[in-house]
């Protein structure tokens, strides 16, 4: 499949896709001050690629799911930021983190967002069209969740687009995607389906327990280190 997406990066269409996203990231950093929010997943490792090569020293932020998420993944999701290039990283999170109580939103839109505002008046997302219905028209009306207003330059790309960009740049991918990939195929495996209900439609409960299950019936505390 590599060679395939490697093909497919020399299309005309993958080509267009490219540069638009690459001119939406020139023109926000002409006229806002942006950090880039960065996941780990694929979206955002293409995203992060791109966007360094306009400004290599931007904060990139990221939000650790503790607990929720296992403790080698984290590592490597760590490990790629810095691979891929970029010098200036800030990781948040939070001990209390539960996902009913919705402890990530509370965190970040009521404080980190806030002190974030008061620096930067942009961030670069990973959102793409592709994904959900929900994301699809989060975007056509232009609907940023906080104060800072977002921006997407991924947001027409497809999976086979985002594919293409990580091998034809040889760029460092999460390995959870390796896992997952044989079971849910290349245009359906998310990164995120480790904590994220949105994304349940495509099994990523039931294959998680699968997968997972030796993490998933761990004791918390040990997992959080």
């Amino acid at each position: 499949m590599k060679q395939i997406f490697i093909k497919w990066a020399k299309t005309e269409e993958y080509r267009y896709k490219v540069k638009q996203a690459k001119k939406i990231i020139e023109e926000v950093i002409k006229e806002y001050k942006p950090y880039i929010a960065f996941s780990g997943g694929k979206d955002s490792t293409c995203l992060l690629h791109l966007v360094l090569q306009f400004d290599p020293d931007i904060l990139v932020w990221h939000w650790d799911y503790g607990k929720y998420m296992p403790r080698e993944f984290e590592k490597e999701i760590i490990e790629n930021v810095r691979k891929i290039g970029a010098k200036n990283l800030r990781v948040d999170t939070s001990m209390a983190y539960k996902w009913k109580d919705k402890v990530f939103y509370k965190t970040f839109f009521g404080k980190i967002q806030k002190e974030l505002a008061k620096e930067y008046d942009a961030v670069f997302v990973g959102l793409r069209k592709e994904e959900s219905i929900h994301r699809r028209e989060r975007i056509k009306v232009q609907r940023s969740l906080g104060i800072i207003k977002e921006f997407w330059p991924l947001q027409d790309w497809s999976w086979r687009d985002v594919w293409a960009y990580i091998f034809s740049n040889n760029l460092p991918y999460h390995s959870a995607y390796d896992k997952y990939i044989p079971l849910l195929g290349w245009n359906n495996t998310r990164f995120a389906t480790f904590f994220d209900p949105e994304f349940d439609t495509f099994g990523a409960s039931n294959i998680d327990g699968l997968l997972l299950w030796g993490w998933k019936n761990v004791k918390m505390e040990k997992t959080f280190k």
